[in-house]
């Protein structure tokens, strides 16, 4: 994109090609990642005194989970637990981990769940040495940007669109529409689809074609359904498919999983408590204004309405604020 240049005397208007997420400029907040399978970030992280481990970044789980093999590098030890699943219930060993250091983030005393994670390595082709739940995320704000393959954290600029998120017991929430029903999904980054509970969804019509998908209890069966809209804010998500998980999960007060592979920038604003993001394709500029070297957020919003409406000029004087025989300045 271009820069333009009008000349004013009192009034400058800087517009530059940013990322949508705002975060400090430091390379110690920005922390690459790789995909494995369809939708599994990895990055890589420390566990304890064990450095350069790979973790998988799991906003869906709740408590972390650590390989077997990391909890005997550390002498860990702890109780058994049941970790509910999408179709199963997984019984684990409960301990506490010394400490889990994801990029600028680090949390100590964490509670996690011992699990044989050596399928997940072997069905992803690369060693898996944990999955990094919301306990230790929610130190820090944060968006994944799947486009570049990097996380950001540090306080965020509002992406285009957003809601409000309710954690329920340690769980990241938020409310859709599917028609005259409402839902309310659990946000999981490692969810490769968007799946509803059937025993919560009643009111879904039966389906007769099912898929297979693998999860860290194993393997399930999935059944494909058809709605006639589901909307989370302003943005309809009819691209993919949504599935029905079969087993009875009454137990839990939220009816399914947002798959975040669908957008490209998901950020997660512990701050304001609000999950944003911004679909595939959608404008990736945002708009910087200054006046007299203060920003004018005002100016920047209403230009941001007129550039995501696509136009091609912009109206200077409702933008600025301005009245006729004004001007203002694109630098």
């Amino acid at each position: 994109m271009g820069r333009y240049i009008f000349a004013s005397l009192s009034f400058t208007l800087v517009f530059t090609c940013l990322p949508l997420w705002g975060h400090s400029n430091s390379k110690a907040n920005v922390l690459p990642f790789k995909i494995y399978g369809q939708q599994l970030i990895v990055v890589q992280g420390s566990i304890g005194s064990l450095e350069k481990r790979n973790l998988i970044i799991d906003t869906g789980a709740y408590p972390t989970v650590i390989d077997r093999t990391i909890a005997h590098q550390l002498s860990l030890s702890g109780h058994r637990e049941d970790l509910d699943a999408v179709d199963q219930t997984i019984s684990a060993v409960a301990v506490i981990v010394p400490s889990i250091e994801v990029g600028p983030v680090r949390a100590t005393s964490v509670k996690g769940l011992v699990q044989d994670l050596s399928e997940v390595s072997r069905r992803i082709g690369v060693r898996v040495d944990g999955l990094v739940g919301v306990e230790v995320l929610s130190h820090s704000s944060f968006v994944i940007d799947y486009g570049a393959r990097k996380i950001a954290f540090g306080p965020l600029d509002p992406l285009p669109s957003s809601v409000p998120f309710a954690m329920v017991k340690g769980k990241i929430c938020v409310d859709l529409q599917a028609g005259q029903n409402s839902l309310r999904l659990l946000v999981a980054s490692s969810a490769e689809k968007t799946v509803l509970f059937r025993s919560h969804v009643p009111w879904i019509p039966q389906s007769d074609r099912a898929q297979a998908f693998t999860s860290l209890g194993g393997n399930t069966v999935l059944r494909e359904v058809q709605l006639d809209t589901l909307q989370i804010g302003d943005t309809l998500l009819n691209t993919d498919p949504i599935y029905l998980a079969a087993r009875d999960m009454s137990i839990h007060s939220f009816d399914g999983f947002l798959s975040t592979i669908q957008f490209q920038q998901v950020a997660f604003d512990f701050e304001r408590k609000r999950l944003g993001w911004m679909t595939k394709g959608a404008q990736k500029d945002r708009v910087h204004v200054a006046t007299n070297g203060k920003e004018n957020p005002p100016f920047a919003s209403t230009l941001a309405r007129q550039l995501a409406k696509g136009k091609d000029a912009i109206d200077v004087p409702e933008a600025c604020g301005t009245s006729r025989g004004k001007t203002c300045s694109l630098q």
